[in-house]
This record gives C-alpha cells, structure tokens and sequence, in this order.
C-alpha cells in the first residue's frame, strides 16, 4: 500500500512540474521564469519517489499505473487550464492506455 501512496505523490508531483514547465513555456523567456525553476525543483524531487519505489517494486508494474495516471491528469490540466481539446484518436488512446491497466493489474 505504501508504494502506491510514494507512486501517487510522483504522479502529482510529475503533474505540477508539467504545469509549471507549460506556463513557463508560454512565456517569452520561458528559461528566465519561476515557473521553469519550479518544474525543474518539482521533476527533481519525482527522482527521489522513483528511488524509493523501484527498491520494492517491479518496474513494468509501475510504468505502467505511473504512465496512464500521467496521461490522465495532464490530460485533465492541459484541457482544464490551457483551454486544450481532445481529438478522437486521443480519447481513444487514453482508452487504450486504461486498458493496460487493466491488464497489468490482471497478471499481478
């Protein structure tokens, strides 16, 4: 139980770094900004969660909860506070990405 509390706080600190990293990028100095700073700090410190978790943990396992947890709130950031769509073929890849989940979790 103890992984996937140390793979969520990943997973959010992944998804704030990539929102501070996208405000940095909109910017016209994206480099020169607290924003780049702090995604930076934040994917710093995601290397530390990865570290404690891959002591304990298969690392197909996680890539695969870590990559569609990803995939699911950047999705929900990059359409809730930058005004982004989503095609079909995106939808139906974010379908497929849950579906691995699914089969992940089944041969666990």
């Amino acid at each position: 139980m103890r992984s996937y509390f140390i793979l969520l706080g990943i997973v959010a600190f992944t998804i704030l770094g990539d929102y501070a990293l996208k405000s940095a990028a909109l910017r016209a100095s994206p480099f020169a900004t607290t924003w780049f700073a702090g995604g930076a700090l934040l994917y710093a410190l995601t290397a530390l969660g990865w570290v404690w978790l891959m002591q304990t943990q298969n690392l197909a396992q996680i890539a695969v909860l870590y990559s569609s947890a990803t995939i699911l709130g950047l999705t929900a950031v990059g359409v809730a506070f930058f005004g982004e769509t989503l095609s079909l073929r995106q939808v139906v890849g974010l379908g497929a990405a849950l579906f691995s989940v699914l089969v992940m979790e089944a041969e666990a």
